[in-house]
């Protein structure tokens, strides 16, 4: 398993979502990027894509899990055996592309983990006893599967982040949590960054990190996490210029990026830097170019 310790820090893989729009396939409600994972054309999109990331010098592979929970699954029209067979798929496509890369090295798979309702709108979270089975269900198909370590991404709230840590942390899973957060620096649901880590940490998270938030947003929440941070933390911003577009609001298309590969490695290395960053990468909008540039940034 990749280490989370101050050191040279792990390289995540980048976008899937943004990069299967780039391929020109549909992102949309009720499967979402789940069905890319119904027909062999996706299948076989979503492999080169892992495999991009792999050659780019990625440390860690997340699976494309993030929408096959079963609550997302049922209301899309799948039985829970069909739900199951997508988990293990999504597991197995991200296992078979990730090689050694040309300097040797091998990545870690890790599994992806979101909010059970709508990344963006943590006034959906559910209640306790649905958030608990829910996420008992996703990370008990994990475990069976042999992943050893979840990336909890794109969590709106400490309650719902809480409850994935807890779930995880009975099934024998490794698990880092990453917060989306706002231009002020807390968490969408209004709650600070630093309660968050300690709350994740409180429950056995072993990382704390931002995702899909905008670069100036990251900044705000790695100045806090710099002071008074319970955990090793890292970040991987969203990248796309989304003037003109809602906050928060999906749109089935490639969305232009604020920042080019070379740009964005000297961006995320100075902060690693700075920061003494444990995890870095890009979110939506990065491309197998934009985590290659990293890599040379940043040796392994």
């Amino acid at each position: 398993m990749p280490s989370a310790a101050p050191g040279a820090p792990v390289i995540i893989d980048g976008a899937k979502g943004t990069e299967l729009q780039r391929l020109g396939v549909s992102v949309t409600e009720p499967w979402w990027t789940t069905a890319a994972l119904l027909e062999m054309q996706g299948q076989r999109q979503l492999a080169a894509i892992h495999g991009e990331y792999t050659a780019a010098g990625a440390d860690l592979v997340t699976a494309i899990t993030f929408r096959t929970n079963r609550r997302t699954l049922l209301r899309a029209g799948a039985d829970e055996r069909a739900a199951e067979v997508l988990v293990r798929r999504a597991l197995a496509l991200a296992r078979g592309s990730a090689g050694p890369d040309a300097d040797g090295r091998r990545p870690v798979l890790a599994a992806s983990v979101i909010p059970v309702e709508d990344c963006y709108q943590p006034s959906l979270v559910p209640p306790e006893d649905e958030l608990r089975r829910e996420h008992a269900w996703i990370t008990r198909q994990l475990a069976t599967e042999g992943v050893q370590l979840v990336v909890a991404e794109t969590m709106n709230s400490v309650r719902e982040a809480a409850a994935v840590v807890e779930c995880c942390v009975a099934d024998g899973l490794a698990v880092w949590v990453s917060f989306v957060c706002g231009p002020d620096g807390t968490l969408l649901s209004g709650e600070s960054v630093t309660e968050a880590a300690r709350a994740v940490a409180a429950r056995g998270a072993s990382l704390v990190s931002v995702n899909c938030t905008t670069v100036e947003g990251t900044d705000e929440v790695l100045r806090r996490w710099s002071y008074d941070s319970p955990l090793p933390f890292g970040a991987y911003p969203n990248l796309e210029d989304r003037s003109g577009i809602a906050d928060w609001t999906p749109v089935d298309r490639y969305v232009p990026v604020r920042f080019g590969p070379v740009e964005f490695a000297d961006l995320m290395a100075e902060r690693a830097e700075r920061y003494g960053l444990s995890l870095v990468g890009g979110c939506c909008g990065s491309t197998p170019a934009h985590i290659a540039a990293l890599r040379k940034r940043i040796p392994g």
